[in-house]
């Protein structure tokens, strides 16, 4: 297949035509024809650097060329015959925004399901209600496999993701993490573990109570702590719900949820690959593929792109949906 040479900036440049050549011409009778010349080929372009081209170009041009060359990418590494989407966010929490977008990409370039599903993830976490349906939707377009990659952090609810999947693939600096569901920022474990703390506190210093029950009418409701304590059951029984479709996790599907949810004490605490293999098994914690080597490289793409757009322009990248669609890269004002 022909790779397309990016988008470049300038565009009045123009190819230089190839030399015609007739091969029926002679130059008359008896004569000999004088042999062919070789087509010339046209002078290689020179690829605009990305630093000087974020100078100038517009956002579409920065989709496309961007698009362009992640596809080349997946050609070269063999694996554009899957479905390939991204979910690549490392400043920003999963939504049903990211649902609406995956779904989008699926409908739009797999509904007959004839291919199998390549997840691109990388994301600090964010709400397990649309992480879970985007791990089922994407197991259920898939032909035969569903497989998440992850170059670096996928955590907490992207965690919840990657366990759906029937293969996951993880770089050396792939990570997962504790699904660790949030209450506007803070752990929802964190505010009853919280107030453990604080009875512990009250029951060796009485006279403490006073400030603590002030501070806890302004800080929490009742209905918060509540939820706090069922949204964690509810990732239990999410992520028991994806584990008990393998047929070597059934049985501990329900034990390996709660080591996920409850074990760890930090949001951020690193389940590299080591890790994962303990919680999960071999069979199905993959390294050194070529899905891995696609994503190692889309990433230092994104990386350097990103690097250079925040000082160009103040601006950050982000992709969700289809990998190969400049639609799928949204680009917003960086965050301060």
């Amino acid at each position: 297949m022909t790779i397309a040479k990016p988008i470049q900036p300038d565009t009045n440049s123009v190819n230089a035509a190839e030399e015609e050549i007739d091969p029926s011409s002679s130059s008359g009778a008896g004569v000999a024809a004088a042999p062919a010349k070789e087509p010339t080929a046209p002078p290689t372009q020179d690829i605009v650097p990305w630093h000087r081209f974020l100078d100038s170009a517009r956002n579409q041009d920065i989709k496309e060329r961007f698009t362009q060359e992640v596809s080349e990418i997946l050609e070269s590494e063999a694996v554009s015959d899957q479905c390939c989407i991204g979910l690549i966010e490392p400043q920003d929490s999963i939504t049903t925004s990211d649902l609406d977008a995956v779904f989008g990409a699926l409908a739009a370039e797999n509904a007959a399901h004839q291919k199998n599903v390549l997840l691109f993830l990388l994301c600090p976490g964010g709400s397990i209600e649309p992480a879970f349906q985007i791990s089922k939707i994407c197991k259920t377009f898939a032909r035969e496999r569903f497989t998440v990659v992850v170059p670096r952090q996928a955590k907490s609810a992207a965690t919840l993701i990657a366990i759906g999947a029937d293969e996951i693939h993880m770089g050396p600096l792939g990570q997962l993490g504790p699904i660790d569901p949030q209450l506007d920022g803070l752990p929802a474990l964190g505010v009853s573990q919280a107030l453990g703390t604080i009875a512990s506190v009250v029951e060796k210093h009485p006279g403490s109570a006073e400030m603590f029950a002030r501070y806890l009418q302004q800080t929490l409701t009742v209905e918060q702590v509540g939820y706090c304590d069922r949204i964690s059951e509810s990732a239990v029984q999410y992520a028991e719900r994806l584990l008990s479709t393998k047929q070597n996790l059934a049985k501990p599907a329900g034990q390996i949820a709660r080591e996920l949810v409850y074990e760890y004490k930090d949001h951020n605490f690193v389940i590299d690959i080591e890790e994962t293999r303990k919680h999960l098994g071999v069979e199905w914690i993959k390294t050194d593929t070529k899905e891995v080597r696609a994503a190692e490289r889309i990433y230092s793409l994104f990386e350097l792109v990103g690097f250079f757009f925040q000082f160009a322009k103040n601006r950050r990248l982000y992709i969700m949906g289809s990998l190969t669609n400049p639609a799928a890269i949204r680009i917003v004002k960086n965050l301060k």
